[in-house]
């Protein structure tokens, strides 16, 4: 009988031979149908990205919730006591950097929340990214977890069952760690998110006393040097040089009995209107009007 027709051991010389070419073949019974399952045994598939670095965030992140927490222990909550101490500070400094230096205690509390804020965002990117990378890995590794036992001497010897062990293996501690850095992420988060509340609060409290100071100062200064007076001198010097010589053409009109054909100085801004009621007003040194004040409606 052939070798080809011999299910069993031969005799003599070869009973130690099994003819495996005559044995049913075993991988029907054991194949992977999803053609997803066949590109993750084949290694042909995208890996997820590379495991966050959740320590190296969470420095950035105390690091930026340190400076914003400094910056919100010193402002005070009460306006009115914040616009008081900034004052006083303002006129200590020198006339020419005043405002300078006003404004750079606002630039530098908004650089404040806008690394907290960055920090922040950046660490929901993150979670962003690993929780759906878990799950590509967890769903990598069940797949793993099926692979289908040698079907030849061939296919033992050739090890691919040992590599897919390896993979395996690291696709497991690939999920632990991911596991890891999302519950490190999502414990990070809390206490910054609510400083960052509180970051914009305090914010906003040295914006409002800043502008305050900064128009009090600018009040103060059009006071002392009169320069709505200079404007106003200014309006009248250029009404009384539009109508020069009025009063000699006017003679001369009355005697040629008919108006002279001469133009007009016309100001098309401000309007005629406008002007008339800038030079009729009293002149009147500027104030600061709160919101809540009666003639803010008519200012």
């Amino acid at each position: 009988m052939s070798a080809a027709g011999r299910p069993r051991a031969e005799v003599g010389q070869d009973e130690d031979r099994i003819d495996l070419a005559a044995l049913p073949d075993p991988r029907p019974m054991v194949a992977v149908t999803s053609t997803a399952t066949r590109q993750l045994l084949d290694g042909d598939v995208r890996r997820p990205a590379p495991v966050t670095n959740a320590l190296l965030l969470g420095q950035q992140l105390a690091e930026a919730r340190g400076a914003a927490r400094a910056l919100i222990d010193r402002t005070p909550t009460d306006l009115a006591v914040m616009v008081e101490e900034l004052r006083r500070w303002y006129y200590t400094l020198h006339p020419d950097e005043r405002e300078r230096l006003l404004w750079q205690r606002f630039t530098e509390a908004k650089q404040r929340h806008a690394r907290l804020q960055h920090a922040i965002e950046v660490v929901r990117e993150a979670l962003e990214v690993e929780r759906p990378a878990l799950v590509r890995a967890h769903a990598e590794r069940d797949t793993l977890a099926i692979r289908p036992l040698p079907a030849t001497i061939e296919e033992e010897a050739s090890g691919i069952r040992t590599d897919a062990v390896r993979r395996y293996q690291s696709v497991g501690i690939e999920c632990q760690q991911r596991e890891d850095a999302i519950a490190e992420l999502e414990r990070l988060l809390p206490s910054p998110e609510q400083a960052l509340n509180e970051l914009t609060e305090a914010t906003v409290r040295l914006l409002e006393a800043v502008v305050t100071v900064a128009r009090e100062a600018f009040v103060r200064r059009v006071r002392e040097s009169g320069e709505l007076e200079h404007l106003r001198s200014r309006f009248e010097r250029l009404t009384a040089a539009s109508t020069t010589h009025a009063a000699e053409i006017e003679q001369w009109s009355q005697q040629v009995g008919r108006p002279l054909r001469i133009p007009r100085v016309a100001f098309l801004w401000p309007p005629a209107r406008v002007w008339q009621a800038l030079l009729d007003a009293p002149m009147d040194a500027p104030e600061l009007l709160w919101d809540d004040d009666p003639r803010a409606s008519s200012a």
